[in-house]
């Protein structure tokens, strides 16, 4: 009891300190303060991280906060584009990917000796996981609020029923996986497929490499050497490649390109496709659908029954040239702590950084998809892209071109992966 009271009297102290530093702040700048923080994300997480934002202004009406919506695939270019124009924002979504390249500008304040200070927040509380990757030489450079194993397969349940089948085992293997995708393949009378086995957000290949056995760099932390030409590797590929071109399960680029906009969620929310994998974060979006009934599975082991697949999270720094780190601190610890992170996963968006807030109701609702529960132990599965300040570059525009190949069976994953993976270690890795 005396600890508890001695914490409960820290509390108080912190809790006046703030205020004191915020009184401070109204003091010496009679007009609102302005906060700016960047983010990314589809129309749907925009206004959850919009909303969370609100909230937070509503508590600090002293404070305003502007959320800069970036799109993701120019976020990188844009931050450092305002940071040469003197227009950076205070406070920084960064996911894992982007995290190499803006760590190696040296933008972000190390939120440890903050952290230390703050009685709400125990970095206990987080997936050792999620904190590993926002550690860098000993800096914390942001707070995670969430982690993300892109491990699920959601599901028809519906389109199941009607194939006889069953709802995929805990630990089914890509044999069983098979099995199920052409079971859930539907012709009509023509021959024509009506509905696939399978279809994924985009073309994520990288699991199929991982649950084969197969590594993509030799160390994740600290590559010196691309590994896709390795015998796994190359089989996890041409898995992917023979759903489309041997099994036919899969639809296949050109048929995709053929329907014109309509995206692989737009097929699973129509019903063409039976199975569609991609992370948690198509749940807001899914659970729009009423044609049919749907819940989620773990991605399949591979041939040897190994768990892999790649994993990501997401989390705010704070910028040193920011001139109010003390309440950016308050903003990242709303947005990313234990609050936002309730806040977040009762959007069913994301799954919580914290394991004591993603094992709890906030995450586990008892809403769509309810059998996500095996989430909370997938993350020790999960494979981050490699910390490298080129692995976007390389990962996208230079293996790109190979895998194409393979994806349009013009070339098998034997004959194009010793090339891909040669050419990113002779323009990338050769000094190391």
């Amino acid at each position: 009891m005396q600890s508890k009271h001695w914490l409960w009297v820290l509390g108080v102290v912190l809790v006046i300190t703030l205020g004191a530093t915020l009184g401070t702040l109204r003091t010496k700048h009679q007009s609102s303060i302005t906060l700016r923080v960047a983010g990314w994300g589809d129309v749907e997480e925009a206004k959850i991280q919009q909303a969370s934002v609100d909230a937070f202004q509503k508590l600090h009406p002293e404070v305003q906060v502007e959320f800069v919506r970036i799109p993701y695939n120019d976020y990188i270019t844009k931050i450092l584009t305002q940071f040469s124009s003197n227009m950076a924002p205070d406070v920084m979504a960064i996911n894992a990917e982007q995290l190499p390249a803006f760590s190696h500008q040296d933008i972000f304040l190390d939120l440890n000796p903050l952290v230390a200070a703050d009685l709400s927040i125990n970095l206990k509380d987080f997936y050792p996981e999620a904190l590993d990757r926002y550690t860098v030489d000993g800096k914390l450079l942001g707070i995670p609020r969430d982690i993300a194993p892109i491990c699920v397969i959601y599901y028809n349940m519906n389109a199941f029923v009607e194939a006889g089948l069953k709802p995929p085992p805990a630990n089914w293997t890509t044999k069983e996986f098979l099995a199920y995708a052409q079971a859930l393949v539907k012709k009509d009378a023509a021959g024509k497929v009506t509905r696939w086995g399978f279809v994924d957000d985009w073309p994520i290949w990288e699991a199929w490499v991982y649950n084969h056995g197969g590594k993509i760099v030799d160390d994740v932390k600290h590559p010196t050497k691309c590994l896709l030409d390795s015998p796994e590797a190359v089989a996890g590929i041409q898995f992917r490649a023979d759903l489309m071109h041997k099994y036919h399960v899969m639809m296949t680029p050109a048929s995709m390109t053929a329907m014109g906009s309509m995206g692989t969620s737009d097929m699973f929310i129509n019903g063409t496709s039976a199975m569609f994998y991609s992370g948690i974060w198509k749940t807001p979006a899914f659970r729009h659908i009423t044609d049919f009934d749907w819940d989620v599975a773990p991605f399949p082991r591979g041939p040897q029954g190994k768990a892999g697949y790649s994993i990501s999270a997401a989390g705010y720094g704070i910028v040193k040239e920011s001139k109010y780190p003390q309440l950016d601190y308050e903003l990242v610890r709303f947005l990313a702590g234990e609050m936002g992170q309730r806040s977040m996963a009762r959007t069913g968006l994301t799954q919580p950084a914290m394991r004591t807030v993603a094992d709890s109701k906030d995450f586990l609702d008892d809403q769509k998809p309810l059998s996500k529960r095996f989430l909370l132990d997938a993350v020790k599965d999960g494979t981050y892209r490699a910390f490298d300040l080129h692995a976007e570059e390389w990962m996208n525009s230079l293996l790109g071109p190979h895998l194409d190949r393979v994806w349009n069976g013009t070339e098998t994953a034997a004959q194009a992966l010793p090339g891909a993976a040669r050419e990113v270690n002779d323009k990338f890795y050769s000094k190391k």
